[in-house]
């Protein structure tokens, strides 16, 4: 569902993924056995280009704006719920190491292209050890999505200073636990990963800091938090309007002389009602990220209001995808029993709405902002409010 005008390279990513639309239907229950998407997925995932979404132009990235990123993940979403996810993932950790790591590991990458990254680059469960050249990274990491697309890892961690710290290291180097057998987002091969003593390079190191971006555009000098917020709205919008296609499907086959759930005026009004929230949610992400947007190409730093009205968005997109999946329940019958598109579907929509960014305490969060009844310089931290200490300000 295209809501906004694409930049020619970023039209012609959504025209690839829309060629490969029949092979990723064709090719969804063998992405759900392996775990990982097929091989003639994943080639077709990174023949069209999405990988580079927001990556600096100068590396042959797109540099996309968020309107546009909402564009691609939620059509990418729509055709399948958990490449959509693999493929934020892979997008944002790529972009992010593009974006901020020093100019002689960019260099060392050049001739052979940039890699592809996942992992965690804001969870810093790791630890380091000074090392000649280099530290010495210890840790465990949990659910990275497309570690089997992945070349490259990235590994937070907190350094001896205790200044949070990402590394980037081949997959090689990396121990994965074979240990994704989840209910939904089968196809991610959201694995854990751990190393031990690892050496990384000084140069294969960076820090993310407001303000300190060395290149990219402005979808990638977001915070990590709003980056996850904007790919959480996309996926979750996608996921939305496909489960409500698959309904649309259902009661197009149904003959309602035969009494069918989708066939009854309820349906229908319950089906209506959802499409609504689907169409006034993308108008809700559009209107705010593009102001975002302005923001952001103007240099100015965002209000609490923009910042809280971001994470609100992905908060309402994730609520009524999983309302739409209770519709399906409620009324798909055995349908949602069987192996099927819409089974997936509704399988995905309850893995994607555990994302701890769309959680019902960060709408709370978001009620108390927009209320005002906080005190004076209470600000968004990454997914939770940092607000003042009395006694400082007292001070």
């Amino acid at each position: 569902m295209r809501t906004t005008e694409l930049s020619p390279d970023v039209a012609a990513v959504v025209d690839r993924l829309t060629a490969a639309y029949d092979l990723f239907q064709l090719e969804a229950e063998v992405g759900e056995r392996l775990r990982r998407p097929s091989p003639a997925v994943r080639d077709a995932l990174c023949e069209s280009g999405v990988f580079k979404l927001i990556m600096p132009r100068e590396l042959g990235g797109l540099e996309a704006t968020p309107t546009e990123v909402l564009d691609v993940i939620e059509s990418l979403s729509y055709a399948d719920a958990s490449l959509g996810w693999l493929a934020r993932s892979i997008v944002t950790e790529t972009a992010l190491a593009a974006t901020y790591l020093p100019q002689a590991a960019i260099d060392e990458f050049r001739a052979d292209g940039f890699p592809l990254v996942s992992g965690h680059a804001t969870s810093y469960t790791g630890t380091t050890k000074e090392a000649d050249g280099g530290y010495l990274v210890t840790g465990t990491w949990h659910f990275a999505p497309g570690t089997s697309v992945a070349t490259h890892l990235n590994l937070s961690v907190t350094s001896a200073d205790g200044e949070p710290l990402v590394c980037l290291v081949p997959r090689s180097d990396v121990w994965l636990a074979d240990n994704w057998d989840m209910l939904g987002l089968r196809a991610t091969a959201s694995l854990d990963y751990s190393v031990k003593d690892l050496f990384v390079p000084e140069r294969m190191t960076f820090r993310i800091q407001p303000g300190k971006a060395l290149r990219g555009g402005e979808s990638s000098h977001l915070s990590p938090a709003l980056l996850a917020g904007l790919h959480q709205s996309a996926w979750s919008q996608g996921v939305g309007r496909r489960m409500l296609e698959e309904l649309r499907a259902l009661a197009q086959r149904r003959d309602p002389a035969q009494g069918a759930p989708v066939t009854t005026d309820d349906f229908f009004a319950e089906f209506a009602r959802h499409y609504s929230h689907v169409r006034g949610t993308m108008a809700l992400m559009r209107e705010t990220w593009s102001g975002i947007a302005t923001e952001l190409g103007s240099a100015r730093s965002l209000t609490d209001e923009q910042e809280t009205m971001a994470r609100l968005a992905s908060s309402l997109a994730t609520r009524t995808a999983l309302e739409i999946a209770q519709l399906v329940h409620r009324f798909a019958g055995a349908q949602v029993m069987r192996k099927s598109a819409i089974q997936r579907f509704f399988r995905d929509s309850h893995a994607g709405n555990l994302h701890r960014g769309a959680s019902t305490v960060v709408t709370t969060q978001c009620g108390r902002m927009l209320t005002e009844t906080l005190p004076e310089g209470t600000h968004w931290g990454f997914f939770d409010l940092a607000t003042p200490d009395p006694m400082l300000a007292q001070g």
